[in-house]
């Protein structure tokens, strides 16, 4: 059982399967952290397209609230941050914090043009890391 849970989550993308992970990795007193990156690259299209930053968070808030709504039905405590950065850096940085005892992540399948770089973000986190990475596919 662990105490302290990172959990990167895209918005964009499934992942029960990884909330499933976590039903079976957390204990009575785990703690599990929501992680939403927003890049700069969204920042700057929601600044072209007239859209605020606190209008981006509150998106990317919403977006969240299928985890936060399964955390609740498995019974896991959980907290939420949602930070501006590269995704990467910014999930590498928390995890090596010394605040987490692991990472987990639902892997994103590589888009055609991109088959080579299959979950960028995924195999960073688990390369640069200095604790454990269960990345769910």
């Amino acid at each position: 059982m662990y105490k302290n849970i990172l959990l990167g989550v895209d918005t964009q993308l499934k992942n029960d399967k990884a909330l499933k992970e976590i039903s079976k990795l957390a204990g009575p007193d785990t703690v599990v952290t929501i992680m939403n990156a927003i890049g700069e690259q969204d920042i700057q299209a929601s600044i072209k397209g007239g859209t605020h930053i606190e209008q981006l968070t509150h998106r990317r808030d919403q977006g969240l609230e299928h985890t936060r709504h399964t955390l609740d039905d498995y019974g896991i405590n959980y907290d939420q941050i949602i930070v501006r950065g590269n995704p990467k850096d910014e999930l590498v940085k928390h995890a090596n914090s010394g605040k987490y005892d692991i990472v987990v992540l639902s892997n994103r399948k590589a888009e055609q043009q991109k088959k080579f770089v299959l979950g960028s973000v995924s195999h960073k986190v688990a390369k640069r890391a200095t604790i454990p990475v269960l990345i769910v596919k």
